[in-house]
């Protein structure tokens, strides 16, 4: 593939991105964030901060963070729930409720913090994995921010979280290769033969056209057909 068509791609995909951003709730922008928010997030507080907070939002709207020193060993941890409320027109709100905690100042106290958020997240790509981040902010000052004690000054707002995710399908259903396409054609020129067991990023969000994913298999992006691919488990 041609560095300007990879732009092109990548275009494209900067261009979805941000209608997921921006579009109003009539266009799915409610369900596209619920179905991103799931999942775990690592807290980006500089690269040399040597504290790490790690995040998990569940589906079924429970919450753990996780948090470890400068050493690398456990400290402490916060249970609680999260909870969406869709704004229309607005950034919608995200709450953070956190009930439990074997943080020694909170401990035993029945510690909770209700804090209001406002929430965006975008996507970008680098080769074989996918870069995604979400940036809390309190433009409305309606919440005490979970983070400060944990990271000090780098607790204020906002707070970005980061995640990254490689191969999610493999190659299956075909008897040696399958072919990694220009185009979502079986009469596009090949870019490349993805053998039978190998993985690929399918960029599944993006939906299906003419039975084709977007793909991207060892730096190289094209369309396979999603026939050939089954979840990685």
């Amino acid at each position: 593939m041609t560095e300007t068509k990879k732009r092109n791609i990548l275009a494209v995909l900067l261009f979805l991105i941000i209608m997921i951003v921006l579009a109003s709730p009539a266009c799915g922008e409610d369900e596209e964030l619920l179905s991103q928010l799931p999942g775990q997030w690592t807290i980006d507080v500089g690269e040399e901060e040597t504290i790490t907070a790690v995040m998990t939002f569940s589906e079924d709207g429970s919450l753990l963070l996780l948090c470890s020193g400068a050493d690398g060993e456990y400290l402490y941890s916060y249970e609680g729930a999260w909870s969406l409320t869709l704004v229309p027109d607005e950034m919608d709100r995200l709450t953070l409720l956190f009930t439990a905690t074997d943080h020694p100042a909170y401990e035993g106290s029945g510690y909770s913090a209700e804090c209001g958020y406002s929430v965006y997240a975008e996507g970008w790509v680098e080769e074989d994995v996918e870069h995604t981040y979400l940036i809390l902010e309190d433009e409305a000052a309606s919440g005490v921010s979970p983070f400060q004690d944990i990271l000090g000054e780098a607790g204020g707002w906002p707070i970005g979280m980061h995640r990254e995710e490689g191969p999610n399908m493999r190659v299956a259903h075909c008897k040696s290769f399958v072919s990694l396409r220009e185009e979502r054609s079986v009469s596009s020129a090949r870019l490349a033969k993805v053998p039978l067991g190998a993985e690929v990023l399918a960029f599944t969000r993006y939906g299906e056209e003419n039975g084709f994913l977007l793909c991207v298999y060892h730096g190289e992006y094209g369309y396979i057909l999603s026939e050939y691919l089954e979840p990685i488990e």
